[in-house]
């Protein structure tokens, strides 16, 4: 029938009408597997080349993690609204244009040559008439400007049919302004009542040759989607992902033959060039023996089914803008609801098969749940000492000036004379003659020991090494390796192409991302120099131990330490105050930047006077002094910056050199110092509050004596006190005095993740941690919620992965909280459980236990507190093995680990 049909009487199909489209009317539709599938549904969207769809008056969902989107809602009634939406390789920035009558959403594009093009996507109301004052803001600018969307406005020098008023003033600013209009030759609005079609989507471009305007008849919209290709004179990167694939056996037989493994070497000058030669050799064995497959992003394809039924929605779509048949329209239609149901069921039946492929031994369910877990964080305008930064090199040069501000001596506290006394120190070492004949060679089987337990999925740094690569280096090659680091150690060197960073920026949650301040680094470095600093490190923590230098309260990176064990002797230490009537106060010190200002000539002297042996100290000032580094944004790198104090971040050496930096923090025999890395805590405790302020006043004074000689800076707004006690306070506390600021008493403090109250109840903590928990589930209940079809086995590892640990953090020190307390977290897990296995009102949670052979919280926390202490008992340290005397059980608060309420006692027998 349609293909004899000509048109309905009250709109005559002619030649005269459309006479370009008559032919393709009288032809039946046919389905073309081969056509592009459209993945989206967007109604009355503009489309710019690039792949930048714009668009007016819909709702949207962010539609691909490749694209950033800019909107812009309506504010005064629901739907409606501008956006914008930007492949994330396009390098851009919001620049909103404030109008009483156009809704828009503006932005600036900045080209690889510096230069800005502004995009404007546009609604104007169709009521009111258009002031030349909003046209002049929207294309005031000197750059280039495309204003693209529905302007409602009609004029015959782009819209068949009468004019309006809006479409008069449009088409003379155009004039008068040498702007050029972009419009299509085809109708963009086609009204549901079929009369006079007109074309109010168009385009106005400033600055700008030429350019092309197609309406596509594509959507389930009355506008029709306009698609605008214009010549900007510039490449602009496409979003692709290289897939590289790597014949390992050829890169192994490459590097074979393409190093000798006994080079000669004979100075720092021959070291720098072999490591030059390796990393070359390395990468372009690399190249030579890879693949590459361009993935352009990770388009949606819809199968033919669907394809074909949207082309053949299309047409007949077509056919009614010119026949306006009703017909015609109710078909359309038709094929459009059941395209919609089409895709959402399709795309359910893809998640479903996705989530049953899941599986724990290719860890594939582990990869799914860290893809729900990261988001992909767009960093605004960068605030710099000179206004907002907008460009990649602007935000990467701005963080680089913050960074370098960071890596600078803290200029208070000080003391000018100790300071000319540790230089004059550290300069008589150096112009010193030094002669080691103990230096401990590496060997290659304890460098193939180092690789063998690298991380092959690490990020690679300056140097582009991969670790992966490493692995699978020849002999000839690891010998080779192995003779630069037993130069560099020989020679007490420190290669410079080693000492250079790439630093990522990640923002920090809660924070304002416009200041470059609230971002955390992640520094990029050389996997080869990685390597080597682990044979420095094995070195180093031999003398370490062998010459007692770290003290046994530091339990910072230290194997069979962690932060359960430094609480447990916290909370042991307050608990014993409890039992026996006495005060416990405690000052949490917060440490302003530890690592990024550690004074270098302060470190260098600590280790002269610790004996260490002359080739590693010369090695770590090497190490420390002319580090550089650069920021990296996508593939932007700022200018070079320098770090002038504190140890590296990134570096194995970093933790362990502040450990010797600290390692002579005061004592005082009625003070507890408690050490995880930078996380310090004093304690002390007595009869009467008066004796515990005393005493903590004293250390306070001495820390100061401390701080001030080794230049290390304490935060005070972030310092909290805690006087930890049963009953109610019967007279106000006198606050303590640090660096000449009061520290008022707090009621809590956070330490190493547990929040400690005055009493030791951990309800705040339960509280906290609820909030937590509940986070993280939203996080990932599309893996495990009620409707997700993953296999009830890998719900229940992912809960047990990522879930309990949060539940049970610490619970070897508040698993004997109050039953009210405890109930809360046996709760939480009991509604997750019935979350994951979709059980109905009347399922008893015992029973799902059971069946999940899940234990309770309670039962779990024993299990893990039994195992915990067993491990004490194997530890050398003595101030963790002490925790294992606190049996007294004469007090009016019974000591818990004594009087359990379990069974079994936590403690082994």
């Amino acid at each position: 029938m349609l293909k004899f049909y000509s048109g309905c009487p009250r709109n005559p199909l002619n030649r005269k009408s459309f006479p370009t489209a008559l032919a393709k009317v009288k032809e039946t539709p046919k389905s073309d597997s081969n056509l592009k599938p459209v993945t989206q549904f967007l109604p009355r969207s503009v489309e710019l080349s690039h792949k930048m769809p714009s668009s007016q008056e819909e709702f949207f969902k962010q539609m691909s993690t490749m694209m950033t989107s800019m909107i812009t809602d309506r504010l005064t009634h629901r739907g409606g609204g501008t956006a914008l939406f930007i492949r994330n390789s396009i390098d851009h920035y919001p620049t909103p244009i404030v109008s009483d009558s156009f809704e828009n959403t503006t932005i600036a594009i900045v080209l690889p040559n510096s230069q800005q093009i502004t995009v404007s996507s546009i609604y104007r109301p169709p009521h009111g008439i258009i002031s030349t004052d909003e046209l002049n803001r929207i294309f005031n600018s000197n750059n280039k400007c495309i204003a693209v969307g529905d302007f409602n406005a009609k004029h015959s020098a782009w819209s068949l049919g009468r004019r309006n008023q809006n479409g008069n003033i449009i088409n003379d600013y155009i004039c008068n302004n040498n702007l050029i209009l972009l419009a299509p030759p085809e109708p963009t609005h086609f009204p549901h009542n079929g009369n006079n079609p007109s074309t109010l989507d168009f385009g106005v471009l400033k600055n700008f040759s030429s350019g092309d305007a197609t309406s596509l008849n594509e959507l389930c919209s009355d506008h029709n989607p306009v698609s605008f290709e214009i010549d900007i004179n510039a490449n602009i990167p496409a979003i692709t992902k290289t897939l590289k694939t790597t014949n390992w056996m050829k890169f192994y037989d490459i590097t074979k033959e393409a190093i000798p493994g006994n080079p000669s070497i004979n100075s720092t000058k021959d070291i720098d060039e072999v490591i030059n030669k390796i990393t070359a050799v390395i990468l372009t064995a690399i190249n030579q023996s890879s693949k590459a497959k361009i993935i352009n992003g990770p388009h949606r394809k819809l199968p033919p089914r669907i394809t074909n039924k949207i082309t053949l929605r299309n047409q007949i779509k077509k056919r009614w803008q010119i026949t306006y048949d009703p017909r015609f329209k109710r078909k359309s239609t038709q094929l459009t609801n059941e395209i919609k149901a089409d895709i959402n069921q399709y795309d359910q039946d893809s998640w479903t098969e996705w989530l049953l492929s899941l599986n724990q031994e290719d860890l594939s369910i582990y990869n799914a749940t860290r893809k729900y877990s990261r988001k992909f964080h767009k960093i605004p305008p960068i605030l710099d000492t000179d206004g907002l930064k907008y460009t990649p090199l602007g935000k990467a040069n701005a963080f680089k000036y913050s960074l370098e501000n960071s890596f600078q001596t803290n200029p208070e506290p000080y003391d000018n004379r100790h300071i000319s006394e540790v230089n004059r120190a550290v300069q008589h070492f150096l112009n010193s003659m030094r002669n080691d004949n103990n230096i401990k060679l590496t060997s290659p089987l304890e460098i193939q020991a180092i690789i063998k337990k690298i991380n092959p999925k690490k990020a690679t740094g300056p140097d582009g090494i991969p670790n992966k690569a490493l692995k699978m280096i020849p002999p000839n090659l690891l010998t080779c390796i192995t003779k630069v680091f037993n130069k560099c150690l020989l020679h007490h060197y420190f290669p410079p192409s080693w000492k250079i960073a790439h630093v990522l920026m990640f923002p920090k949650p809660g924070q304002n991302h416009k200041l470059p301040g609230n971002y955390r680094p992640i520094s990029l470095l050389s996997n080869l120099g990685k390597i080597y600093e682990k044979v420095i490190l094995a070195r180093l923590k031999e003398h370490c131990s062998d010459l007692q230098i770290i003290p046994d309260e530091q339990y910072g990176f230290r194997p069979n330490h962690g932060c359960v064990h430094q609480l447990l002797r916290v909370t042991n230490l307050i608990t014993h105050g409890f039992n026996n009537k006495l005060y416990t106060g405690g000052v949490f010190l917060d440490v302003r930047k530890a690592f990024d200002r550690m004074w270098h000539n302060g470190l260098i002297y600590k280790l002269i006077a610790n004996k260490l042996p002359h080739y590693l100290i010369d090695i770590i000032i090497l190490f420390l002094l002319n580090r550089t580094f650069k920021v990296k944004l996508n593939s932007t790198l700022s200018e070079t910056g320098h770090i002038k104090a504190g140890t590296p971040q990134g570096s194995i050496l970093s933790p362990l050199l502040y450990t010797v930096y600290t390692a002579d923090f005061p004592v005082n025999n009625h003070i507890t110092n408690c050490f995880f890395a930078d996380d310090t805590a004093i304690l002390a405790q007595g009869s009467t509050t008066k004796f515990v302020i005393r005493t903590l006043q004293r250390g306070l004074i001495e820390i100061e004596k401390w701080c001030t000689l080794w230049r290390v800076a304490i935060n005070t707004d972030k310092t909290r006190s805690v006087m930890f006690r049963k009953g109610h306070p019967r007279n106000n506390l006198q606050s303590l005095t640090f660096f000449e600021e009061e520290l008022s008493w707090d009621k809590e403090v956070k330490y190493l993740g547990l929040i400690l109250d005055s009493k030791l109840t951990f309800h705040s903590y339960i509280k906290y941690n609820t909030d937590k928990f509940w986070a993280k589930v939203h996080v990932i209940i599309p893996l495990i919620g009620r409707k997700s079809p993953l296999s009830l086995n890998n719900k229940v590892l992912l809960f047990k992965q990522i879930l309990r640990p949060i539940l049970t953090y610490a619970s070897q020190i508040w698993g004997l909280a109050a039953k009210t307390h405890l109930k809360k977290v046996q709760i939480m897990q009991n509604k997750i459980l019935r979350i994951m296995t979709n059980a109905p009102w009347y399922i008893r949670n015992d029973v799902i236990h059971k069946d999940l052979k899940l234990e309770s919280t309670e039962n779990h926390i024993q299990v893990l507190s039994r195992k915990f202490f067993q491990q004490i008992t194997r530890n050398t340290n003595p101030t963790i093995l002490e925790q294992l005397n606190f049996t007294n059980n004469n007090g009016k608060y019974p000591f818990p680990y004594a009087t359990t309420k379990w069974t079994l006692p936590l403690k082994p027998p």
